[in-house]
């Protein structure tokens, strides 16, 4: 219990820390205004308070880049042979069993589609990123979760195609129409404290070359990191797709019409452990088509009673 707390509180003093030193003491305040540790109702209005604070600094701070953007449409993909695209870092080999089984499923379900799988060998390949922020991700300065965001939106942005996490399994094959859609997310009718409200996720993301979602966010990226040193948000992503829905007509006509169908995204995940039920795992692999996993969960290939898991079984096919 300590030990969680000590975690907490070091968590926010990072918090206040990053805002601070990239948007102010105005948002340090708005964010510091009342207790971390209270009631749910207080951390609620807490939460919200450092949302709107974080919206405020991006809107403010990247006003020209909103206006530059605010009269352009989504134009829907020219060819029908969108790529798809995941990365693991380190390469194929060194992935942990259950991102490999994603990205067994992802290959197995893709279709027509060829699948690229980004490494540090192979990048520079495929897009052009800014020497400034390769030696910040060096540097330690921007995580690889964050340059993960960076790269997705270069992606898309000089291809289009389909951007999938490694730790997103595929149960279904991918319906054509979410490479035919100008912009393609996710999205579920379910309870979150992210900024996105599950309205999009950044995990799953497609796009036409140059869309205006993933031009707007790859060049905003870059300004960002340009002039800065630390991340605003872990949820950066979230924030940046949250400015663009709110200013960018085009962006907030294609997030309107994802329908909200996936909203047991998460329940494979929460299933891991438990005794694999061959009829439970059907059933949810047919309701939908993506299923977030996570490989830095604490998996069990049996359980207590030596009955193998849902886990064992997927990273044993």
């Amino acid at each position: 219990m300590k030990i969680k707390l000590i975690r907490k509180i070091k968590q926010r003093i990072r918090d206040i820390s990053n805002v601070w030193s990239v948007a102010g003491i105005r948002n340090v305040y708005v964010m510091a205004i009342l207790p971390h540790f209270g009631s749910k109702s207080t951390r609620d209005i807490r939460r919200e308070r450092k949302q709107q604070a974080i919206l405020h600094y991006l809107q403010t701070n990247y006003q020209n880049l909103i206006l530059k953007y605010t009269q352009k449409e989504e134009i829907p993909p020219a060819s029908n042979q969108a790529p798809i695209w995941v990365c693991w870092w380190q390469g194929e080999n060194a992935m942990p069993p259950i991102v490999q089984s994603c990205f067994q499923s992802l290959c197995s379900h893709a279709g027509n589609h060829l699948v690229h799988l980004i490494t540090q060998e192979n990048i520079s390949k495929y897009v052009t990123i800014p020497d400034y922020i390769l030696r910040k991700v060096q540097e330690g300065k921007i995580s690889f979760t964050h340059f993960s965001d960076i790269l997705r939106m270069c992606l898309l942005y000089e291809h289009g195609g389909l951007w999938i996490d490694a730790t997103v399994y595929v149960s279904q094959p991918i319906p054509e129409k979410v490479f035919q859609e100008p912009l393609f997310t996710v999205a579920a009718n379910i309870d979150t404290d992210n900024i996105s409200q599950a309205k999009w996720m950044g995990f799953i993301l497609g796009s036409s070359p140059q869309g205006v979602l993933c031009s707007f966010a790859r060049e905003l990226f870059f300004q960002y990191w340009e002039k800065e040193n630390k991340l605003l948000d872990y949820f950066l992503i979230d924030y940046v797709i949250s400015i663009a829905k709110t200013n960018l007509a085009s962006v907030r006509r294609s997030l309107n019409s994802i329908p909200t169908d996936h909203s047991q995204i998460f329940d494979l995940e929460n299933m891991m452990n438990k005794a694999y039920n061959a009829n439970s795992f059907k059933t949810l692999c047919e309701q939908q088509i993506f299923h977030k996993l996570s490989y830095k969960n604490k998996h069990a290939q049996y359980t207590n009673k030596g009955v193998r898991t849902l886990y064992h079984m997927l990273i044993s096919k």
